[in-house]
Order: structure tokens, then sequence, then C-alpha cells
């Protein structure tokens, strides 16, 4: 079986810096969705799983995948013992998986360069870590392409030094049945020189891919709710105020509405 050979996160954004280049990344629901299994907010169909599968790291877009086949750096020195049993079973189950559809790939990116928190016993370095993340997107136009009640960096810092951010809203579940939309949004409002940042489960992964060509589009999911449990010193995942959190249940699904001018007038287009 070939070896995996895959970057940590802070070499991830090191690798975007250098390259200029897009994301697209493999978590363990594309996983699940690739092997015919929907996950909570998007069900698998054939389309989704084929455009999954044509996804690989070019000269243009780096695919990432977890950085859990390094056994020095996935442990249960590093990780907490909840995350850790998580990730061994995802390693145990689907390692032959990954092997076969990333193997080859010249370059591969850490998916969790966006769980940077949570999952970690020390979190010492996350105040420098937020800080070369923040590079990315320092003095760029960002357009953001999210779910309806994503809120990416409403309420926080986390994008502070870009130039400017607008929004294309999209729905929060099952966004690929609305794909080719979503990615003629993109195109018709996108300058060239944009940063996209898609916060959109699976289908963020398809379209860093497939925009690469003519976008630097950063497949970034989860990464503003992980700031947000940075900055609440939360211990473990936990609804936050007026955002969408999938994994925190019912509660975490149904965010409050309370949002700014600011986030409303970032707002150019509504896809539903």
């Amino acid at each position: 079986m070939k070896k995996l050979k895959v970057m940590n996160s802070w070499e991830t954004v090191d690798y975007i810096l250098k390259n200029k280049c897009s994301i697209a990344r493999f978590g363990d629901g594309e996983m699940d969705i690739m092997l015919g299994f929907g996950i909570g907010f998007q069900k698998s169909t054939k389309r989704l799983r084929k455009k999954l599968k044509s996804v690989k790291t070019t000269d243009k877009c780096l695919a990432a995948i977890p950085n859990i086949f390094d056994k020095k750096f996935f442990n249960r020195q590093n990780f907490k013992e909840k995350p850790y049993k998580f990730w061994r079973n995802v390693k145990f189950f689907t390692k032959p998986f990954y092997v076969h559809y990333f193997g080859g790939n010249k370059a591969i990116g850490d998916t969790n360069l966006s769980r940077f928190y949570l999952q970690f016993n020390d979190s010492s370095k996350v105040p420098e870590y937020v800080q070369h993340l923040k590079k990315m997107w320092d003095g760029r136009d960002l357009l953001f392409v999210e779910g309806e009640q994503t809120r990416l960096g409403m309420g926080n810092d986390f994008f502070s030094n870009a130039k400017s951010i607008r929004r294309i809203l999209c729905p929060s579940k099952n966004a690929f049945d609305k794909f080719e939309e979503i990615k003629k949004a993109i195109l018709d409002n996108a300058k060239q020189d944009d940063l996209v940042i898609c916060a959109l489960g699976p289908t963020a992964t398809v379209l860093a891919f497939e925009l690469s060509d003519k976008l630097q589009v950063l497949d970034l999911g989860h990464i503003d709710i992980e700031y947000e449990w940075f900055l609440m010193g939360a211990t473990e995942k936990v609804p936050v105020k007026n955002k969408y959190v999938n994994e925190c249940g019912k509660e975490g699904r149904n965010p409050e509405n309370e949002v700014d001018k600011t986030y409303l007038s970032q707002i150019i287009q509504r896809i539903e």
C-alpha cells in the first residue's frame, strides 16, 4: 500500500501562500459521500460522488485530506481523547480509499488546517497560527460563498485584515442541488483578483477544484466556528450565537437571527 505524505496545517498554509492556489478539502464527510453515504446536511448523489472522485492536486489546486497518517503527529499526546478515537476510526476504515484516490498526488494538504483548536491538548500556539492563516486573505477582496446562516466572520475579527467582503448565500442543506447556479453566481460576481472563500461542505470541495483555473478558491468550511470556540475558550463543541453549527444538534442548527447592518450590506446574492 502506498504511503500518504500529508503536509501539516502550517505547511499547508505556506503552500497556499507560495503557490497562490486553491484548496479542496476532503474530510470524513466527503469520504462518506464518495462511499455512498449521506451526511447530515448533504445527501450523496451519483453526480456528487463522480465530481468528488475527480478532484486532485494540480498546479492551481491543492487537494487536502486529514493529517492522521503520521504517527509523530497523530497520537494521544497531541489529540484529546474523543477526537483521537474519532480520527482513529476514520483512519482504520478509510485509509485504503484515501490511498486509492490521493496516493498519486504530487502534494497533499491537511484538511484540518481549519480545525486548529478544539481537538488538541495544547492550544498555546493557536494565536500564532491564526495570524498565519490570516496572511491568506491579508489585504484581499473576499467573496464568501456560504450557507444561509453560516455568517463567516460576523461578530469577530477573523477577517478584519481583508480589504472588503461580499457574500453569496446558499442553501444550508443539500447545496449541491444548486451547484451550477452557485458556480455561475461566483463567475458572474467575482473579479479576477478576488479571493473566494467557501463554507459549503462537499459542494465547496468541488467548487474549489473546478474554479481553480479561473479564481483562487479556498474551501475553508468550519474555520470560523473553530475561531469562535477558541475565543470562547470552549472545551467541547457548543452552539455559537447567530451561527449555524451542524455538529451541535438541534440547538446548533437553529441559531438566532440577530445580524448587523454590515453583514446585511455585504450580501450580493441569495440562492434558494
